[in-house]
């Protein structure tokens, strides 16, 4: 794996000069395989006109950080990194070893976000995706989850990268599915380096409102994800969009605003995320279609306090 000598971050200032939230997309969004080389599909994301592009530290295909970053420079993206957790590196599991090696695990992917010049470290962070033990009391996940981010939020704080955890729908996580339960974690881990990342189509599912759990989640919310109620692409469905952005223009959002999908049932990213149907009839006009529909329904950015 090669490393990043040092090198400046990525300059986005004539991507979003202050008059507009970041937009991006997922780009797992235009690939079949979790293992495809993911730069390799950056220039898809900018012909259909986004500002940056969401990347996984966790693929294995992810080895040449030096070749991303040219990647990025390459299509003039900026960059946010997400990651996830095995059930080797699970920083929620009763055994100290695995713990362990979750917390340096995570500690790792915070430098390389950092040298790529992300904000974030967004994804699953606190458990594995799709793990539900078996034991009945499942507080003492929570307690050695929070314990565990509470070290790797120092390594955050000192690279200047917030640690984000993505809340879930029940059906792929029990252990933060509501803000009002990322909250109570958030205290338990007591830094203030860690934040919560939001995602529409997760929080139709577990949100009596979603503006009023935006409102609850407040200056913890740090990256915030963008899909229709049925993971179609924003715009689509149900959701109610303006009350959103009235609800991230509250809290003075100023972050990420990431489109989410995995919309082809036929191919392993699709059948991973239980697509089961086509979510898209024409992957890069309606990826292009939600950019506008997100810049012109969501990223607008507030007057922010001085």
């Amino acid at each position: 794996m090669s490393t990043i000598s040092n090198p400046p971050a990525p300059d986005s200032a004539s991507l979003h000069a202050g008059t507009h939230r970041t937009v991006g997309i997922e780009i797992f969004y235009f690939m079949d395989r979790w293992a495809d080389d993911q730069a390799a599909y950056f220039d898809r994301v900018r012909a259909t006109g986004y500002d940056g592009v969401e990347i996984s530290l966790m693929s294995d295909n992810v080895a040449d950080y030096d070749a991303v970053r040219a990647g990025l420079r390459m299509h003039d993206l900026s960059v946010a990194c997400s990651t996830g957790l095995t059930e080797r590196t699970d920083v929620s599991s009763p055994d100290p070893g695995i713990r362990r090696s979750g917390i340096e695990y995570l500690k790792r992917c915070l430098e390389i976000a950092a040298q790529l010049g992300s904000p974030i470290l967004g994804g699953v962070t606190y458990a594995p995706w799709f793990s539900f033990p078996s034991e009945t009391d499942l507080e003492p996940y929570r307690q050695r989850s929070a314990e565990s981010l509470r070290e790797v939020a120092a390594t955050a704080d000192a690279v200047g990268v917030d640690l984000c955890v993505e809340l879930l729908n029940r059906f792929e996580t029990f252990m933060l599915n509501t803000v009002d339960q990322a909250n109570a974690f958030i205290d338990l881990v007591d830094h203030p380096s860690v934040k919560i990342e939001l995602d529409t189509f997760h929080m139709n599912m577990e949100e009596a409102d979603l503006g009023a759990a935006i409102r609850t989640a407040g200056e913890r919310l740090a990256h915030f994800q963008c899909a229709a109620n049925t993971r179609a692409m924003p715009g689509n469905g149900h959701l109610d969009w303006d009350g959103i952005a009235d609800a991230l223009d509250d809290i003075s959002y100023s972050g990420w605003l990431v489109v989410e999908t995995f919309p082809n049932p036929k191919v392993e990213t699709g059948r991973s995320t239980h697509a089961w149907r086509p979510l898209v009839d024409d992957a890069m006009a309606e990826a292009s279609a939600a950019a506008r529909f997100v810049r012109d329904h969501l990223a607008r950015t507030p007057e922010l306090p001085a």
